[in-house]
């Protein structure tokens, strides 16, 4: 009874000591306290170490012995971490998503290999427990360091059966998008808004560009380059105002790491009813795990923008 009482144990406590360095060291955002930031090394990287280490420390030393169990406690361990998380409105799907590989690997090879470590040195308890305070000292050593700064492209085409004047129409304006023009992709339902429509106050360089998303959410642009039925291209802003409270707004776009700056349709004619349509979209990382974050910021855009180009193609290869 003992035993299988410190085998769930660990369990719980590790992914209480997950949700609490969460919830107080890596919570800045926007003035909240904390000591470092969320989108940081220490709580990528070295976090789920730490929660993968935590039950260990509650093992018996048969249990240690066992890499089957090194290897499973700290992944369930890191599992209900992540429902905590989710149950607590900390995280939402989306996040969870995002940071479940290097948690999930990082868990299992903190339990594998140090609870070897621990089964040696088992005796020298104050010294092993005070490996769970790492995390602190490591992010605000951390957040003495700039934050780098990087910025992105990712480019999608499609080929329209459609002249260039008529998809330039449906370029430069964007009528409201219906459910059915627009599939819900994973990406939807884990909490990214589905584009509704997009507006254009005049023709030509200067032109404002409003694009109008579910929630409420809306981006002005304003164009910068103007070619007739060749290239259109705008900046892009964030109104600030338009963010939802949800966590993935708060986190992404409140939290001022990821930034878009810039989107470009290119046409370019491949016979007289058939065109290339190119969009190539910029935006920019502001994280000190911004190799992590792009694959990500690239996955979630390409995705975004596959499905835009793909409702311009239906709706002007019906014209």
């Amino acid at each position: 009874m003992k035993r299988l009482t410190l085998k769930y144990l660990g369990i719980i406590i590790g992914a209480l000591y997950g949700l609490l360095l969460r919830y107080f060291i890596f919570g800045k955002l926007d003035g909240q306290f904390s000591f470092t930031d969320l989108f940081s090394i220490t709580f990528i990287w070295i976090v789920p170490v730490l929660i993968g280490v935590t039950p260990m420390l509650f093992a018996t030393n048969d249990q240690l012995r066992s890499k089957t169990y090194r290897v499973l406690i700290p992944f369930f361990t890191t599992l209900l971490f992540f429902i905590f998380c989710f149950i607590t409105r900390v995280e939402d799907l989306l996040c969870i998503f995002i940071i479940s590989m290097p948690f999930l690997l990082g868990g299992v090879m903190g339990g594998l290999i140090f609870g070897e470590i621990i089964l040696r040195y088992r005796d020298r308890k104050g010294i092993l427990y005070s490996i769970l305070l790492v995390p602190v000292f490591a992010g605000m050593i951390e957040e003495q360091f700039k934050i780098p700064s990087s910025v992105y492209e990712i480019k999608n085409s499609v080929i329209i059966n459609s002249t260039a004047d008529k998809i330039w129409k449906n370029v430069i304006r964007v009528k409201n998008i219906g459910q059915g023009e627009y599939p819900t992709g994973f990406f939807n339902y884990a909490g990214v808004p589905r584009p509704l429509y997009a507006e254009l106050d005049k023709d030509g360089i200067g032109a404002k560009r409003v694009g109008h998303f579910e929630g409420g959410l809306v981006f002005n642009e304003t164009v910068n380059e103007w070619i007739l039925n060749k290239r259109i291209s705008f900046n892009i802003q964030v109104i600030p105002v338009s963010i939802r409270e949800t966590i993935f707004d708060q986190h992404i776009l409140k939290g001022n790491h990821f930034k878009f700056l810039s989107a470009t349709y290119q046409l370019t004619k491949i016979s007289d009813k058939k065109t290339l349509l190119t969009l190539s979209s910029t935006y920019q990382l502001d994280t000190r795990i911004n190799f992590y974050a792009s694959i990500w910021g690239d996955e979630l855009l390409s995705d975004f923008q596959q499905r835009l180009l793909n409702v311009i193609k239906k709706r002007c290869d019906k014209q």
